[in-house]
């Protein structure tokens, strides 16, 4: 009996300790802001007709949901094989939630772990190569972010592909 009740004790012991393994989510959004004027289409000589193309870069939104991690740093973000530089704060409120004119979506749903936000602040070099050490993610997913904590522990993060939001007018 004896036995039993240390063995259950050591055993609920070690899934404490794997549950407090810290943990690090992404999820990312892109939309697009569109003119009050409709896309017309291009006309080359000949006649030839090809459709307009949205040119504006869009708007990204970023987070990260991490559980007993202990303060994020970003090391490099890449979207769609590009090098941006960018800004982490925590959000305040939980869910996360955006208006999309007359509805509104949740980017984020409520949880107990802490959320950042991750603000795109500007472009990096044009000629920008990834690491070697994530250079295949970087190739093969739209968004790459590799951030560690105050530990030191690194976390690669990657998102096959950016969810799109309904394009938003004006801007």
């Amino acid at each position: 009996m004896k036995k039993t009740v240390l063995l259950m004790m050591l055993f609920s012991t070690v899934l404490v300790l794997a549950a407090q393994k810290p943990t690090v989510k992404i999820q990312a959004f892109q939309r697009y802001y569109i003119s009050g004027v409709a896309p017309t289409p291009i006309i080359e000589i000949g006649g030839k007709e090809t459709a307009a193309r949205n040119t504006s870069e869009p708007e990204y939104f970023i987070y990260l949901i991490a559980c007993k991690v202990p303060g994020i740093v970003i090391e490099s973000i890449w979207i769609k094989q590009h090098l941006y530089h960018a800004d982490i704060n925590k959000v305040a409120c939980k869910p996360v939630v955006i208006s999309n004119g007359r509805r509104n979506d949740t980017l984020v749903q409520y949880t107990d772990d802490v959320v950042w936000q991750i603000s795109i602040t500007g472009k990096g070099k044009d000629n920008s190569k990834p690491k070697n050490s994530i250079a295949a993610a970087v190739s093969a997913n739209e968004l790459v972010v590799r951030l560690h904590d105050k530990n030191g522990r690194f976390y690669t993060r990657s998102v096959k592909n950016i969810a799109p939001l309904e394009s938003e007018r004006g801007q």
